[in-house]
């Protein structure tokens, strides 16, 4: 298995998921849910993973095999949008992570590949790299130093809510998809687009 230790990655997946009228993580795609494909490509770079629920949402049903690299957590508060998550997730990290990658469930098509390039691309100057599409600095498909994510619970009290609060006064490199990529890095958030998705399964 080509995957590290020090690398964990924090799925969010805590939302309302409103406007799909039901909870993405557990939304079937080809062999898997939404979360478990997740959860596989992940497993290719990531050692461990940290999966963020709300407190009344349904329990995960998880395929055994990834049951022992996984953390489930809840937020604290509930509804209090995805930076309540990452505070909330702090505690669940393991002694050992170096890097983090903070990604949301609504991603199907998310590739090992680019996964790898946000990876190889936090060198020593960076303390975080996130996925720039559509003139947007996407926070929550990024990869951090622990010291950034940090910062998170701090940020809250200060009544700060957007993800992209946490970028400021660090070394964030914006890392634009290229154009083969771009499907990659699109969210699904509607029967709509879920539907749109099944097709590529």
């Amino acid at each position: 298995r080509a995957m590290n230790d020090r690398i964990t990655t924090l799925i969010l997946a805590g939302g309302r998921s409103t406007r799909m009228g039901q909870d993405k993580a557990t939304l079937r795609l080809g062999y898997g849910s939404v979360l478990e494909n997740l959860l596989e490509t992940a497993f290719h770079i990531s050692g461990n993973a940290v999966v963020m629920r709300a407190p009344e949402q349904q329990p995960l049903s998880i395929r055994k095999e990834f049951r022992d690299r996984i953390t489930i957590g809840f937020d604290q508060i509930e509804g209090e949008g995805p930076l309540q998550g990452i505070a909330d997730s702090l505690t669940h990290l393991p002694q050992q992570t170096d890097r983090i990658f903070v990604i949301t469930c609504d991603l199907p098509f998310l590739s090992i590949l680019w996964l790898k390039t946000l990876n190889d691309s936090l060198t020593e100057e960076w303390d975080v790299v996130c996925t720039h599409a559509d003139n947007i600095t996407n926070a929550l498909l990024a990869i951090y130093r622990p010291q950034v994510l940090k910062i998170a619970p701090k940020i809250l009290l200060e009544g700060k809510r957007r993800p992209v609060d946490l970028l400021e006064s660090w070394h964030v490199k914006k890392l634009p998809p290229m154009n083969d990529f771009q499907i990659e890095v699109k969210d699904m958030n509607t029967p709509f687009e879920y539907e749109k998705a099944k097709l590529q399964f």
